[in-house]
């Protein structure tokens, strides 16, 4: 008796340490996916939304942590309860974000490196939670570890999820499947306690502040408790006596409680979102908005078998709209319903792809069209609902090579499949390295997209490519003649070109389409005052701030226009209010420094140098205009290391090196001052005039001066 337990025990224990052994093998082949998927692009520079959200964002890149800024936010760093908020509330998504500020300064590479971390551990966690699905007593429930298997490894290698891993606002789609994922595992337990169900409704609490999404965890392990609990093998009745629980009633009054909280936060306000970025929800005609709704679910199911077309933006016309009932693309629509509908009656008998089914369809809830969003499809919003589909179609491939003859040739196809995602994630992720890349590699999937061509012309405007900049606002403007800020982005081009009349007119435009757009009314403003119009002018940036109450920009251009007045008193006054809105604004700054400096107001321009350089610390501008103001007080020492510390910054800059110079020579210094000046002169040639000037000039003084001693 005790020998034949002693070896089944020791069996028990080899074939324990098997399957010990092969998990762990699986883990380790599912990192090195991951990795060679995206390892090749950490290198990457902050794109697309990331500059919004992360780079530009002064409650992440502000010091000292402002945690009130945080989590009052939106995600965007518009106050959450203002109008023109987002609404996207994920204050734990930008405290990271914040905590990774602090220890790299905003460094793309380890926010990227974390990205490809998290989905590393999805990717593991998609083969734990998956093993533990146990949904029916058949052949195919045997091998459950295989179908695990595979679903992770489909999990992180599926080119859909390259915008998840390499977009680094993405961060909150990963952290909310890493919750998701925590939780599926959690509920599939074999234990069922009040603890059990406390964690679940917490960690989805702490979902929410990381993504909007997270809401829908409780549905999901409501979904897959029936499964696992084999409540569909009960009568109807029994069914939904069991979905009547007390467990399934504290995660409906909790995920109540949660929505209220969330609405409260935006002081129950829904964003407004620009109907071209969602053309289907804001279609006027009820029965269009239907019928392309429910094509753009058989879209993102496309995307998801074949992601071989992938867009960083699918909006204005990517995605043509669906009149009526007549259009071929309803045919797919109706498949697709006849597929689910087929799959939901039989679910008794083929009951794990309904689990797939409701894994794909829950997370996916918040951007199906429920509620209101700012986009017609975005791919990391799918990082989650792959989860159900990975389930589904690792269960049909071991389903098949348990039933067909030709189990090689279906392993060999899935080996290909698997190595063709590899490549398709390695050559997408190079196209999100940077923005360039990123908005061609949109122009070849929708060449129709005004937004694409919006944003290659403004990357082409910040490198001073006119030409290319001209031709792609002319062609957003022609695909889509209400892109307001197209048309006031071209009346800015043509304004820095030097063409007044059509900038004029551009921006006029933008503001018939779009008559509160604040922004345009300023930059209207700014052209009025080119054009000496300034009573116009004023008009225009007095209406701007009607629509932007705290709008520091508007106030430093106001400034701007007192000072060509020669108002002195009223721009300084201005230029105050812009620096106490936003301390950051550089120019502000400088042209109170510079004013105080011309009216030979020494002390007051060095205490406010100490204020800006509280809130732009070593800011070469401000340094400079200091150490001017050091220098004329005769506090050479100071004024010097000042300017020692900003041609380290900017060895190339002229002036430093000129007012260096002046420095010098009044210092009595003349070989340093000497030196300066041909640094000045080597910097450029062109511009460095005064200290040519000053240079002859000082170079006689000393010849005379040797000349005169030698007598």
């Amino acid at each position: 008796m005790d020998k034949r337990y002693g070896a089944n025990s020791n069996t028990y224990h080899q074939w324990n340490c098997i399957k010990q052994t092969a998990l762990f093998l699986q883990i380790i082949v599912v990192f090195v996916l991951c990795f060679f998927c995206y390892g090749s692009a950490l290198n990457g520079t902050f794109v697309f939304d990331d500059t919004v959200a992360i780079k530009h964002n002064k409650a992440i890149t502000q010091l000292p942590t402002n945690y009130t800024a945080i989590f009052t936010r939106d995600f965007w760093g518009a106050a959450i309860a203002d109008e023109d908020s987002h609404k996207s509330y994920r204050p734990l998504t930008s405290l990271m974000f914040h905590w990774e500020w602090m220890i790299w300064k905003m460094e793309p590479y380890h926010m990227k490196m974390i990205n490809m971390f998290m989905h590393m551990l999805n990717s593991i966690l998609v083969l734990m939670v998956v093993r533990r699905f146990q949904f029916e007593k058949s052949y195919i429930s045997q091998h459950t570890q295989d179908v695990a298997f595979v679903a992770a490894v489909l999990f992180a290698v599926h080119p859909v999820h390259t915008e998840a891993v390499c977009g680094i606002v993405s961060r909150a789609d990963l952290m909310f499947c890493f919750i998701f994922l925590l939780c599926l595992w959690m509920c599939s337990a074999n234990f069922n306690s009040i603890w059990q169900q406390v964690f679940i409704v917490s960690m989805t609490f702490v979902g929410v502040l990381f993504k909007e999404s997270a809401i829908t965890i409780p549905l999901a392990c409501v979904l897959v408790t029936f499964g696992l609990e084999r409540w569909n093998t009960l009568c109807w009745k029994q069914q939904l006596k069991r979905l009547v629980c007390k467990r399934n009633l504290f995660y409906g009054i909790s995920t109540l409680a949660i929505i209220l909280f969330r609405l409260w936060l935006a002081d129950f306000k829904t964003p407004k979102f620009r109907a071209a970025d969602n053309p289907v929800a804001h279609a006027e005609n009820l029965a269009t908005r239907i019928y392309s709704q429910n094509y753009i679910y058989f879209f993102n199911l496309k995307i998801l078998i074949n992601p071989l077309h992938l867009c960083f933006d699918w909006s204005f016309d990517c995605i043509r709209l669906i009149e009526g009932i007549t259009d071929k693309r309803m045919l797919l629509v109706l498949c697709l319903y006849a597929m689910v509908i087929v799959l939901i009656l039989n679910y008794n008998r083929n009951f794990p792809p309904v689990i797939g089914l409701g894994l794909m369809v829950i997370p996916f809830l918040p951007a199906s069209g429920i509620i209101k969003v700012g986009f017609v499809i975005a791919e990391r919003v799918l990082y989650v609902p792959s989860v159900g589909f990975c389930y589904i179609t690792a269960y049909g491939f071991i389903w098949l090579s348990e039933h067909i003859k030709y189990r090689k040739c279906l392993q060999i196809a899935f080996g290909l499949v698997v190595i063709i995602f590899v490549l398709r994630c390695r050559q997408r992720s190079l196209e999100w390295l940077t923005e360039e890349r990123l908005f061609w590699s949109a122009l070849e999937v929708c060449p129709n997209n005004a937004k694409v061509h919006y944003n290659i012309a403004r990357l082409a405007t910040d490198v001073k490519n006119n030409k290319k900049a001209f031709h792609h606002y002319h062609k957003a403007i022609e695909l889509a003649p209400d892109y307001d800020a197209a048309l006031m982005n071209l009346g800015n081009l043509y304004r820095d070109n030097g063409n007044l009349p059509k900038a004029e007119n551009y921006i006029k435009k933008s503001l018939e389409i779009t008559p509160d757009f604040a922004t345009a009314w300023m930059n209207l403003g700014i052209v009025q005052a080119a054009n000496k119009n300034y009573k116009e002018a004023l008009d225009s940036y007095n209406n701007a701030l009607k629509y932007r109450k705290n709008y520091a920009n508007c106030f430093y251009n106001m400034g701007n226009l007192y000072l060509e007045l020669n108002q002195y008193n009223e721009a300084l006054k201005y230029w105050q209010y812009a620096v106490a809105i936003k301390p950051s604004l550089r120019q502000a700054w400088a042209n109170i420094l510079t004013m105080f400096d011309t009216k030979s107001m020494f002390s007051e321009a060095l205490n406010v140098s100490e204020q800006a350089l509280k809130h732009l610390p070593l800011d070469s501008s401000i340094l400079f205009l200091r150490a001017n103001v050091l220098g004329k007080l005769g506090r050479y020492s100071e004024a010097e290391n000042l300017y020692k510390q900003v041609i380290g910054k900017e060895p190339l800059n002229y002036l430093y090196h000129t007012n260096l110079a002046v420095l010098y020579h009044r210092w009595n210094r003349f070989s340093d001052a000497i030196d300066s000046y041909r640094k000045a002169l080597e910097a450029n040639p062109q511009k460095a005039t005064t200290a040519r000037e000053n240079l002859s000039k000082l170079i006689n003084v000393l010849a005379k001066q040797k000349q005169v001693k030698q007598q």
